[in-house]
């Protein structure tokens, strides 16, 4: 009986983010140099549903979303990160921060604000960088 190689267990990451060019980054590093498979969405809905209903092993969650509403109200990714861990699924979920406005002092606010798990400052140009941070923020 021959036996088949088994092929790794591709990583599930959701991604928040109304870039489109981010974004567009985002898929191509963590699928091509990644080898994740990457799911985006900005609609909060959507995004507790995805995560009480689906085995996400981690998440990029951007700060400052300009196209978020929460019950009829706007969000930003700390209010996010703020309902996931109230979410069953979300509790544990490893939720790496990502913004553009990083001022002295905002990475310990952030993360305590939002209680994720890591914090990323933008722009990254080097897919390995953020391929590397993912690996980090949930643990392989």
């Amino acid at each position: 009986m021959s036996m088949l190689p088994s092929s790794p267990v591709m990583l599930r990451i959701l991604v928040v983010e109304d870039n489109p060019l981010v974004a567009k980054f985002y898929r191509l590093a963590l699928e091509r140099a990644g080898g994740f498979l990457v799911s985006f969405s900005e609609d909060v809905e959507d995004i507790l549903a995805q995560i009480a209903t689906s085995a996400f092993d981690g998440m990029i969650l951007d700060v400052s979303l300009r196209n978020c509403r929460y019950r009829g109200r706007p969000v930003d990714g700390l209010e996010i990160a703020q309902l996931i861990r109230q979410t069953p699924g979300g509790k544990s979920l490893p939720i790496l921060l990502a913004t553009a406005h990083a001022m002295e002092g905002d990475r310990q606010r952030l993360l305590a604000a939002s209680g994720a798990n890591a914090y990323l400052e933008k722009p990254i140009y080097d897919p390995g960088v953020l391929v590397s941070k993912i690996h980090d923020v949930v643990g392989r």
